[in-house]
């Protein structure tokens, strides 16, 4: 590979990076996969590279932990929701409270949901 197709594999994966960035900050997660598949090539053709400038590498390096590190937090946020969505609907069948013991207990509010109307 010349030094100017190498040159543009590096700018290439610069851009992608960028690009991933910008998606994880908007939170189109949905769009992150034809950016990963697109960055696994790109990087499996900079392994093949005989000379690789170890400037270029730190500057890649850096943006993928940067990158990175923004996708742990979008799945943090997505456990977090996940989370509080089985709350809710556990909430929503159920309500929580404490007999003359003291002991928690849990009232079923599911069985009681059909309205009879009487004439």
């Amino acid at each position: 590979m010349s030094n100017e197709e190498a040159s543009e594999l590096f700018d290439a994966l610069n851009q992608l990076l960028d690009d991933e960035r910008e998606t994880l900050l908007k939170g189109k997660l949905d769009a992150l996969d034809p950016l990963l598949q697109r960055k696994e090539t790109l990087f499996s053709e900079i392994l093949t590279l005989e000379d690789q400038p170890k400037d270029r590498l730190a500057t890649l390096r850096a943006k993928s932990q940067r990158n990175q590190v923004l996708l742990e937090s979008a799945l943090q946020g997505i456990r977090a929701v996940s989370d509080r969505m089985k709350i809710l609907r556990r909430v929503k069948g159920s309500l929580e409270t404490y007999n003359n013991q003291g002991q928690r207990q849990a009232v079923d509010l599911s069985a009681g949901r059909k309205v009879e109307k009487r004439a």
